[in-house]
């Protein structure tokens, strides 16, 4: 962002339309049905939606994650638990946030919820030009996800 940007709520708004209209068309250029089943691998850095006979795959960089029992949000960049393939571009968001001055992307922990979380995926999305974002949750932890090379791969005989 510069001074002939939007400000940042402004810019962050787009970022939010931005990944709602990617993830509508890659849900359905694939025809993706809701409640399709689906796993991630961290250590590989990929989320999988198999399917007979090919499983529709995207490359995921973790973003953050978000403890409702903690009631905070921690970025990815600063969670060593997230193997690094699974956080392999997020460091170019907290770059972003050096550049522009943002305390809330350079921050490593802070108070947040689910609505943070969707909104930093959205951003981080925006950043790296990611095709859409996930998000999962498994008991107290919401993970976020920024989704790139969307792909189709058939499966191996057998």
């Amino acid at each position: 962002m510069s001074d002939s940007e939007p400000d940042w709520a402004a810019w962050s708004r787009e970022a939010v339309r931005l990944m709602q209209a990617r993830n509508d068309a890659w849900i359905a250029k694939f025809g993706l049905a809701n409640g399709a089943h689906y796993h991630w691998v961290l250590d590989e850095g990929v989320l999988v939606f198999p399917s007979q006979g090919h499983s529709l795959m995207a490359d995921i960089t973790v973003v953050g994650t978000v403890s409702a029992a903690e009631g905070t949000f921690l970025w990815a960049w600063a969670n060593e638990a997230m193997p690094a393939q699974s956080r392999r571009d997020i460091g170019k968001v907290r770059d972003f946030g050096v550049t522009n001055a943002l305390g809330l992307l350079l921050t490593p922990e802070w108070p947040g919820g689910y609505p943070d979380g969707l909104e930093m995926a959205a951003v981080a999305g925006r950043i790296l030009e990611g095709e859409g974002v996930w998000v999962d949750t498994s008991g107290d932890v919401t993970t976020y996800f920024v989704l790139s090379r969307i792909r189709l791969q058939s499966d191996p005989p057998g």
